[in-house]
């Protein structure tokens, strides 16, 4: 039985990190319902205890001394905090290389802290490698080969995973849990912790952080004391942040958000906010804003619709600081369909930012973005690009923007090339987002896999097959390295695999992709769901490009039904499943049951798409061409 949970290997200059992981692994208390479930390192036990930690780096020896090895050969991990300071430190190399000797490459886990990992790769950014050689590449008859290791990594930096994710990315690690598991349980202790914060304060978390906005506003008009309101309005800045982002780890898909104890708080917070800062306009308007981003989080949108609404007036006494409830209100309408209000919505903010100093820049960059959502939800390329380019132009010019914003926006202006058909311009603005991700997060971030995932799409609606299957493969490995097996974004992926497999003529690995998305689907959601509907349109392909047109047949009725009850109402994926439905009937020879189904999903197609988008136009193309017309 080892004697420790985990070998802590660090170099002196990173020793405040490694303190701090210390004390948080061996105070962690693993939710006392995920204690004893079976893992493949034993049962979860209920402490992460003991964590072994030097105080300080030895001196570089030939060898690591008798203490040192015996501890690495009595612990269960090996945790490697990786800066370009470990990556240099012959000592981490040596516990590193010494641990997998012993113990194999499974259980070494690894904490990015600063630089990047494999940037040793290309001599200009060498300097910045993180991942000490050992780490970085598998061992060979007991020597560091040339063949690259995949470390199993958490990125504490604040734009990656930030300390928390971190830390429970190192909890999974160690106890062999899933990390969805330990997220959820998290999520519900917090959300404990602010019940019991709402519930027994006179005025609650919710008015503190509003009345601690209002504080740094006015201390910020005195220059005296400028250094103490920047720091106190990162202070309040972050509990605001805490709020949003309790409730956005909340899933409306797996779960139904009015039954829980969120909406009570949010509905209370709403009120409260009217009632007692009636008299502070910027402090309430800010406050609602953050309410209303967690209402949409939530998928409450006419809540949260209400609850900005009810306080206008206040927001339009708030002048530019009302802006960002402005923008959470047309996102709302965005989501609820009503593009003419969403538009007018982001009008209203634009012209309140219209003086602002230059402080809120990075509002008038974001009611751009919203403003380009709203143009390619409404199928106006122009418009929605011409409105993307002026956020980055904003982003890019104002500094320390987070590289997500500009990726992110990248990526949205990118996909709505692709949907207009310049799929050369679309993929030119999709690598860049790429490239961004690549730098500022690593080859191996979720959000570098996202990246070749969108590559893959336009790729594949390009009719680049080859081009979209190595992007995709590419997703899937960063995606499978870094999530659980059962986290829907697999799914995403493996369903756009199937497609492109479909394309390829590969159908046996298009089935098989398939199955596996619609099996991660229906873990996941619970429920009938359109993601669902939308595999199952291209398995039904599959089966009838194979021979069996009943069984396609029953799995396009389990894609319509998925597809009323996630949007219970006509839908384009309606008219598009339509029109696969009647070329899986004209393959069979029932023409005139393919012209029925072809001429309903048009109407659906010209009614929803209109008649001039190019997907509509497409699919008339496919029913034109169909035998027996």
């Amino acid at each position: 039985m080892p004697r420790y949970r985990a070998f802590l290997s660090y170099s002196h200059r990173d020793k405040r990190v490694a303190a701090w992981l210390h004390r948080t692994l061996e105070t962690y208390r693993v939710p006392s319902k995920l204690v004893g479930r079976p893992t493949a390192f034993g049962p979860v036990p209920a402490r992460l205890t003991p964590i072994f930690r030097d105080r300080d780096e030895l001196s570089a020896a030939a060898d690591l001394g008798e203490a040192i090895t015996s501890a690495l050969a009595e612990s269960l991990f090996l945790i490697v905090v990786c800066s370009p300071a470990s990556a240099r430190s012959p000592w981490v190399n040596e516990e590193i290389a010494t641990f997998k000797r012993m113990h194999g490459e499974q259980r070494v886990l690894a904490l990015i802290t600063g630089g990047e990992p494999y940037a040793s790769a290309t001599p200009e950014t060498a300097g910045q490698e993180c991942f000490p050689p050992a780490l970085r590449f598998k061992l060979i008859d007991g020597a560091v080969s040339d063949q690259p290791a995949e470390p199993i990594a958490a990125d504490l930096r604040a734009e990656a995973d930030g300390k928390r994710l971190a830390a429970l990315k190192l909890v999974a690690g160690l106890t062999g849990l899933s990390l969805d598991d330990l997220v959820q349980r998290e999520t519900q202790r917090r959300m404990r912790r602010l019940m019991i914060a709402v519930g027994a304060a006179s005025t609650g978390m919710l008015l503190t952080s509003a009345l601690a906005l209002y504080a740094n506003d006015r201390r910020i008009e005195a220059n005296e004391q400028r250094l103490v309101a920047e720091r106190e309005t990162a202070t309040a800045r972050a509990a605001s942040d805490y709020l949003i982002d309790t409730f956005t780890l909340s899933n409306p898909a797996t779960e139904n958000p009015r039954t829980i104890s969120a909406l009570t708080i949010l509905d209370r917070g709403a009120a409260r906010a009217r009632r007692e800062l009636a008299g502070q306009p910027v402090v309430q308007a800010r406050l609602v804003s953050t309410l209303g981003q967690a209402y949409n989080n939530l998928g409450l949108f006419d809540e949260a619709r209400g609850t900005i609404q009810r306080s206008m007036p206040a927001i339009q006494r708030a002048g530019a600081d009302g802006a960002s409830a402005r923008l959470t209100l047309a996102t709302t309408y965005l989501q609820l369909g009503r593009l003419d209000a969403a538009l007018a919505t982001v009008a209203a903010a634009k012209a309140a930012l219209a003086h602002a100093p230059a402080r809120d820049a990075d509002q008038a960059a974001r009611a751009a973005v919203i403003e380009g959502m709203i143009h390619t939800a409404g199928g106006d390329t122009r418009r929605g690009v011409a409105a993307f380019d002026q956020a980055l132009a904003l982003y890019r010019a104002t500094p320390d923007t987070p590289p997500a914003k500009i990726s992110t926006t990248l990526q949205n202006r990118g996909l709505l090339l692709s949907d207009d058909g310049q799929f050369a311009a679309a993929e030119r603005s999709l690598r860049a987002a790429l490239a961004i991700n690549q730098r500022a997060l690593g080859p191996r971030h979720l959000a570098t896999g996202q990246s070749w995932f969108t590559l893959a799409q336009n790729a594949f609606m390009a009719g680049k097959l080859d081009d979209a299957g190595r992007y995709i493969t590419n997703a899937l490995a960063i995606e499978r390295a870094v999530l659980d097996p059962d986290n829907r974004t697999i799914a995403d992926a493996l369903s756009m695999q199937g497609q492109i497999f479909h394309g390829q003529k590969r159908l046996a690995e298009a089935r098989q992709s398939l199955d596996q998305a619609i099996a991660i689907y229906r873990r996941a959601f619970g429920r009938p769901h359109y993601l669902i509907g939308i595999a199952e349109v291209y398995l039904a392909l599959v089966e009838s490009e194979r021979g069996r047109t009943e069984e396609a047949l029953r799995i396009l009725d389990d894609a319509r039904h998925n597809y009323d009850v996630s949007y219970g109402k006509l839908h384009a994926n309606h008219g598009d499943l339509l029109v696969n439905r009647a070329t899986i009937l004209n393959r069979a020879g029932r023409h005139a049951e393919a012209r029925t189904d072809c001429a309903a999903g048009m109407r659906i197609l010209g009614e929803t798409l209109g008649p001039e988008a190019n997907y509509t136009r497409s699919m008339a193309a496919v029913c034109t061409g169909m035998q027996g017309r």
